[in-house]
């Protein structure tokens, strides 16, 4: 199992709120519906908290099978089938950076999942 993860950033004039609502409300369903061999879909929406400046506006981390099932994925955006969800990314958000960032997680601890 490997996981990407990216950083959002919203569109210019876009208040954070905004960006936010539309993301979990709108982009998540359409990308967890839509993105094939995705199995799991998080988004990390940033707060605002006083003295701390964060750059981007949250951080979108998602789990594939393997790194072919990832390559898939990101084709897809290419096809006509996919295209209108990158278009829908694209109402929102700017991609910026290096991202998105390919990784095979390491869980050192956790004592929130049950086992």
């Amino acid at each position: 199992m490997i996981k990407s993860i990216s950083l959002a950033y919203r569109k210019p004039g876009m208040t954070r709120e905004e960006f936010s609502k539309y993301w979990l409300e709108k982009h998540g369903p359409m990308a967890a519906k839509m993105f094939p061999g995705l199995r799991k879909y998080v988004q990390n929406h940033f707060l605002a908290i006083p003295g701390r400046e964060v750059e981007g506006d949250g951080v979108v981390e998602m789990w594939w099978d393997d790194v072919e099932a990832f390559e898939n994925s990101m084709k897809f955006l290419n096809t006509p089938e996919g295209r209108p969800l990158a278009q829908d990314g694209e109402k929102f958000s700017v991609m910026k950076g290096s991202g998105p960032w390919v990784v095979v997680e390491h869980v050192i601890k956790d004592e929130i999942t049950k086992k």
